[in-house]
């Protein structure tokens, strides 16, 4: 992949300016200002591609001020090497929250897993089909169809997870995407939980000195918390509401607007597809 950017830069001649940090955006005129620690730039059209993960999220929780243990977003986290053999709270079971899990209990940790709510998880492949070309092909089919017949599909791929304590949402996969709330790709998290080398826990109550209780009245102590609690995309803090285009893309906002948003849409098709595509329409667009 960076062999791939640099590449793609060295081939159309560009230069990015990299250590910039842009302070606001705004319209004089016909130009469009961008004011950074580097000085202002100029431009009569401008993509925004700072992505939906670029501020973390982490919510107030009941008594996370009085645990002892250590604490950090999965923004932080870099490799599992200093949790070995440590009892591990993950927050949390998005993408990020199960694979984190995963490396920790390949790394020798105790990690445990809180899901607050039902989740759906997809196999990487399903009967070696990459998942994203069975969403690709799957998408022209009804909704209905859709969601009374991927539940059947995945039970048979990955089995029946309830008795784990994975519950799956009544909402269908394809209406959770919409929402923006992707599915959980395994790359090996079911494997561990049913192997006993990751734990699942409900929603936390509250934190303790020395760990936390669960919902149900389950008590555990942990050395450690991460919390995989997401991200919200950055731009609102720099780009005013005058100055939005409403949605990722092409559209007739942003062709007025000479704004364009890219890469904030994550379907079950892949992110990396969708950006291409966004990107070449916005590229025809502002050509035109």
């Amino acid at each position: 992949m960076v062999a791939y950017l640099d590449a793609y830069a060295a081939r159309f001649s560009l230069e990015p300016r990299f250590g910039v940090t842009v302070k606001s955006i705004r319209r004089a005129g016909e130009k469009i200002v961008v004011e950074t620690d580097a000085g202002p730039f100029n431009a009569r059209k401008i993509v925004i591609a700072t992505g939906n993960n670029a501020e973390p999220i982490t919510p107030a929780f009941a008594g996370i001020e009085t645990f002892k243990g250590e604490v950090l977003h999965s923004a932080a986290y870099t490799e599992a090497t200093p949790y070995t053999a440590k009892n591990v709270l993950v927050v949390g079971m998005g993408n990020t929250g199960a694979e984190i899990a995963l490396d920790l209990a390949e790394s020798g940790a105790h990690p445990t897993i809180s899901v607050r709510k039902g989740v759906h998880i997809v196999p990487r492949q399903l009967f070696g089909v990459p998942i994203q070309m069975v969403g690709i092909a799957s998408r022209p089919m009804p909704r209905a169809l859709n969601d009374w017949m991927f539940p059947k599909i995945l039970d048979l791929a990955l089995g029946r997870l309830e008795r784990y304590g994975i519950v799956r949402p009544k909402e269908g996969i394809l209406k959770q995407i919409d929402a923006g709330r992707i599915p959980v790709i395994d790359v090996g998290t079911v494997a561990a939980i049913k192997a006993g080398t990751i734990g699942i826990l409900p929603d936390i109550v509250r934190f303790t000195e020395d760990g936390a209780t669960f919902a149900g009245g389950q008590e555990q102590n942990f050395d450690a918390v991460i919390f995989a609690t997401g991200y919200r995309p950055g731009y609102h803090g720099i780009l005013p509401a005058e100055l939005r285009p409403g949605k990722s893309g092409v559209n007739p906002r942003a062709t007025a607007l000479g704004v364009y948003l890219v890469g904030f849409y994550n379907p079950v098709t892949g992110l990396l597809r969708e950006i291409g595509i966004e990107a070449q329409a916005v590229a025809r667009d502002i050509a035109g």
